[in-house]
């Protein structure tokens, strides 16, 4: 573009301004919206006194900028080409990271969008959103779920050597018993179950692979509610199943999936203390399958349902903190989702995962 392009453009925009945004007819609210106006140049011509706040600079000041005086240099060229390109007719949103001064950097969402006269690009209204404290949790929380991995693969190694030691007996002891077998295949097939339960907590420390195959829900979920028999009896707890005629298949991991819905069944049941009824149903809607465990204990407040997926935060006295968030993995991993809702007269825990075809 030559320097009477760019003269005649910029002289447009000057235009534009001064009938749209001097006179109160901006697109954008000036009282809340941080923006300014950015011509071809990339010259700042115009910024709300909302921006002024947000950069602590004064209108002047900033009047007096291009872009390579705001954004830092590492973002720049990416900046310009989506603030100064004549044929864009569209919307761009992306993250970066302004630092007039070099004590006061921040982290912002922009959003840009061409001014069209006369149907000519003439310039780009940008759109700030500070979002240099959500940065900063995204970080605490990735540091958390480091150390998570780290005490995970800590905590694995610990209890996998004495679990190897109790098998080798149990499976000496099964070859010497010529009785009844029952009972030594349930506690080696629990011991195996535990295995599969460290290798999964490996998942916050490195990722594992995962033998994917079609999984029957119904069936998934009978043998859950089966493991789970003896504790709802012993504390008094009336399992209602809402399965029956659910008839899909998932792609998944059914050692993964087992541990998802052992994990929010034993939370349903250690919410209710005094007994009460566990809902589990099951329903397709579209192409997903929707499972829903409903318990009738006192609910999970507010503040701490923010929090339930952090790593190392429980609310119980011996619990790790981690079961919620290994739980949100495994799920991830699925392409799946996880819906919670509570209230005081109980909790509803919904797993949404895409149907198999």
């Amino acid at each position: 573009m030559d320097k009477d392009e760019l003269k005649r453009l910029n002289f447009l925009l000057e235009i534009y301004v001064d009938v749209n945004v001097d006179k109160d007819f901006s697109v954008l609210s000036k009282d809340t919206d941080p923006f300014f106006i950015v011509n071809m140049s990339g010259q700042l011509i115009y910024v709300n006194e909302v921006c002024e706040e947000l950069l602590q600079c004064s209108k002047d000041e900033l009047k007096q900028m291009k872009l390579c005086d705001i954004f830092i240099s590492s973002a720049l060229s990416e900046t310009k080409t989506f603030f100064i390109e004549k044929e864009r007719d569209h919307l761009v949103n992306f993250d970066s990271k302004i630092s007039i001064r070099p004590e006061n950097a921040i982290d912002v969402n922009v959003t840009a969008f061409p001014i069209l006269f006369n149907n000519e690009v003439v310039g780009n209204y940008v759109v700030l959103k500070d979002i240099t404290l959500i940065k900063r949790e995204r970080q605490l929380l990735a540091e958390k779920q480091t150390a998570a991995g780290q005490l995970a693969a800590g905590i694995a190694h610990e209890i996998r050597n004495p679990i190897t030691a109790i098998k080798g007996f149990m499976q000496l002891l099964m070859g010497e018993h010529k009785g009844e077998k029952t009972y030594f295949n349930i506690v080696e097939s629990e011991i195996n179950r535990v295995e599969m339960i460290l290798k999964e907590l490996m998942v916050l420390a490195r990722p594992s692979k995962i033998n994917y195959i079609k999984l029957d829900i119904r069936s998934l979920l009978e043998k859950v509610l089966t493991l789970m028999e003896s504790q709802t009896l012993l504390k008094n707890i009336e399992v209602i199943k809402n399965f029956h005629a659910l008839e899909v298949t998932v792609v998944g991991d059914e050692n993964q999936m087992k541990q998802v819905f052992i994990n929010y069944i034993k939370n349903a049941i250690e919410a209710m203390k005094d007994g009460g009824k566990l809902i589990v149903e099951g329903i397709q809607l579209n192409e997903s399958v929707h499972i829903r465990i409903i318990d009738q204990g006192s609910g999970i407040p507010p503040e701490i349902l923010e929090r339930i997926n952090e790593p190392f935060f429980t609310t119980k006295e011996h619990g790790m903190g981690l079961g919620m968030q290994v739980s949100n993995e495994i799920i991830e991993e699925h392409r799946g989702k996880i819906n919670i809702n509570s209230n005081t007269e109980g909790t509803c825990i919904e797993v949404i995962l895409p149907i198999s075809t």
